[in-house]
């Protein structure tokens, strides 16, 4: 008979290890954090196309602000000549233009931030 309920004991204290550790894995195992967006290359949620589109439209603005402030100067110094003032509005609008395609490029560009290569 002892060595029947020593069996036994020893048999609960096994079971009872055995529920223990299966209580810590399961433990552990709840605290996971989910795998980071930058594992799979696919955002949830991502800002970046926007707020590059917003620096592109910052610095196009910017931009235009210098321009027009130059244009404004390089009027006044044209005084009352049209030649040079209907070439002063030639440059401006060219500059205007180059800016505006910047900018476009710019925010196209933001699309392709972050994209990466299949293959």
């Amino acid at each position: 008979m002892q060595q029947a309920r020593h069996t036994h004991l020893r048999r609960a204290v096994v079971y009872t290890a055995l529920a223990a550790l299966l209580g810590v894995v399961a433990i552990t195992l709840t605290q996971c954090t989910q795998v980071g967006d930058n594992l799979t290359g696919i955002g949830l949620i991502s800002n970046k196309p926007v707020s590059c589109k917003k620096q592109c439209d910052k610095d196009y603005n910017l931009a235009k602000k210098q321009e027009d402030a130059l244009h404004k100067a390089n009027n006044q110094a044209c005084g009352s000549d049209a030649a040079c003032k209907s070439a002063e509005k030639a440059r401006h609008d060219a500059a205007i233009a180059a800016l505006q395609a910047q900018r476009d490029a710019c925010k196209a560009n933001c699309h392709k931030q972050g994209a990466g290569t299949a293959g």
